[in-house]
Parts: structure tokens; C-alpha cells; sequence
């Protein structure tokens, strides 16, 4: 009788190209290692976590319970591990004071959470979360989470980023995605509204994108404006070609828009991450990102 393979049985991880894609990125962009180191240590812990999700079954409701003492105290290893000593500090905290199961609930729940304890409840809930898949919105009741077309359907929580498939036609964008924050599942939702406010008004959106590479890094402009400066001899190609700042004057909002059509090897949660100096060019007008990713950017 054949015997089976060791790892016979046992789902592939949600999450290999992710680390496959942020060890790439961090090779390419040196602003951006730091991050993605983090995120790369957090992806061990992610896997485990969704396999003892997955095994231990737990209620939607308990969730947070679960996750305080399942993944968090993974959560605050990695982060004393690779995180700067602030973010390793303020976890190590919450662990010492007993405290981890409040700050997951409350983000379950839609609440507002300083960016230490927002961190390690995203962290520490993201692979129960995306191992309950479907069921994630049972354990998202909060009155904080409707749901709605700017939300998430499953568990209602804010979009993270957008993102546009690979269209048929290489002249084409195709269909906008929003991604969850919380859940990681993704929607349809139209190019033309604001995914903060609903903003449809042309004159109160603007589309920010790399023009290209310049000595002290992307320059950065209006989609669509002359693009004259980058053909000077000392301009280079974009750092990020495949990425635009998706703006709102009404709200004063944005968040990152992925196209997949210019990068096909683009992972749109961890292109994200590595897209430090967009996320500062956008400060620098005004903006704030609908949801601050992981990292609090």
C-alpha cells in the first residue's frame, strides 16, 4: 500500500505568493525592508494560525477570545523580533497587562484603537479571520460594521485598497475590487465613486500617479499630466508603475489602486505595504488613507 506524503491533506497556504512577492520587494526597494520584514515574520505566524483555525473550529463569536490566546502571543513574539522597539514595546504591554483580548474585540466590533493595539488585533485576527472565509461576518456584529456597497459584504469592514483585475483588452483597466481590511475578502465596486464618501463628481476626484524616478526618489503627479520631464536624460523608469493614489476632495480621503494589467506579478496587499512614498506624497496634500494598513501607513 502507498503511503502518503507528509503534507498530504493539508491546504496550501493562503498566503504563498505573498512571501513570495514581499521577499522580492524587499530586495528591490531598501525603504521598504524594515516593513516588510515585519510582515514577512508575521506570515509564519499567519500560518500557523490558519491551520489551527481551521483544526480548532472556533465560534465567531469567541473569536477574539480565541485569537488573544492562540495567535497574539505569537504576535507580540514576532514583533519584538523584527518590529521597531516602540511597536515591540507597546505590545509586549498589552501581553504583560493581560489585556490582549480588548483591543481584538474592538476591532472586530468596528472601533477606534490606537495604532499599537490596532496593529496587533489586525495581526493577531487576520488568518482566523480568512480561515472562517464566509463566516467571518458572524464575528464582525458591531454597530460599526455595516455593511453597504463602500464596505465589505461578508464582514463590513473598510476597504484597504483597490485593485483592478487583468482585462482582455491591454488598452483596458479591468473591473475595480475593493479588499477588506479586516477580513481580506474583496467586492465589485465602481471606478467613478469614491470609496470613502461616494464622491462622484470628476472635479472632486483626483488620480495621483509616478511620473517616474528622480535622485531623491518617485516624483510624483496629477494622472494624465505632461509627461515631458520623464524623458530628460536623468529621469528614470517609475518605482511603482502599477500603483496610483486614489483621491477625494470631499472627504479628504484616498487609498492605493493596484493595476494588475501593468504588473501581472503584483500582490496587492503587500504592494501596499512597500508603497512608503506614495503614502507620503498623499500626506503631504492633505490626505488621509481611508484605512491605515498594517503597518499604520
Amino acid at each position: 500500500m502507498a503511503m502518503a506524503a507528509p503534507d498530504a491533506g493539508r491546504a496550501q497556504s493562503p498566503w504563498a505568493a505573498h512571501r513570495r512577492r514581499a521577499e522580492v520587494l524587499r530586495e528591490r526597494h531598501p525603504f521598504a525592508a524594515e516593513v516588510l520584514a515585519v510582515y514577512l515574520a508575521l506570515l509564519d505566524v499567519w500560518e500557523d494560525g490558519w491551520d489551527a483555525a481551521r483544526e480548532d473550529r472556533p465560534e465567531p463569536r469567541q473569536l477574539a477570545r480565541w485569537a488573544a490566546g492562540r495567535t497574539a502571543p505569537s504576535v507580540v513574539k514576532a514583533a519584538e523580533a523584527t518590529g521597531p522597539e516602540p511597536l515591540a514595546a507597546a505590545a509586549r504591554d498589552l501581553l504583560g497587562n493581560g489585556r490582549l483580548e480588548e483591543p481584538l474585540a474592538a476591532w472586530l466590533a468596528g472601533g477606534e484603537l490606537a495604532p499599537a493595539e490596532r496593529y496587533l488585533a489586525r495581526a493577531s485576527l487576520h488568518a482566523p479571520l480568512v480561515a472562517l472565509a464566509g463566516d467571518a461576518g458572524a464575528a464582525c456584529t458591531g454597530d460599526s460594521s455595516p455593511r453597504g456597497e463602500r464596505r465589505c459584504p461578508n464582514c463590513g469592514g473598510p476597504p484597504q485598497l483597490s485593485f483592478r483585475s487583468h482585462a482582455e483588452d491591454p488598452l483596458v483597466s479591468g473591473g475595480r475590487q475593493l479588499a477588506c481590511a479586516r477580513c481580506g475578502q474583496s467586492w465589485s465596486y465602481s471606478a467613478s465613486s469614491c470609496p470613502s464618501c461616494g464622491e462622484t463628481s470628476g472635479s472632486q476626484r483626483t488620480v495621483y500617479a509616478e511620473q517616474r524616478e528622480g535622485r531623491d526618489g518617485p516624483v510624483v503627479g496629477r494622472d494624465g499630466e505632461s509627461r515631458e520631464a520623464a524623458a530628460a536624460p536623468a529621469a528614470g523608469a517609475p518605482t511603482f508603475p502599477h500603483l496610483r493614489i486614489d483621491a477625494c476632495a470631499s472627504c479628504e480621503r484616498y487609498l492605493l489602486d493596484v493595476d494588475l494589467s501593468r504588473d501581472p506579478r503584483a500582490v496587492p496587499e503587500v504592494d501596499e505595504l512597500a508603497a512608503l512614498p506614495l503614502d507620503l506624497y498623499a500626506a503631504e496634500r492633505g490626505l488621509s488613507k481611508i484605512t491605515p494598513n498594517l503597518m499604520g501607513f
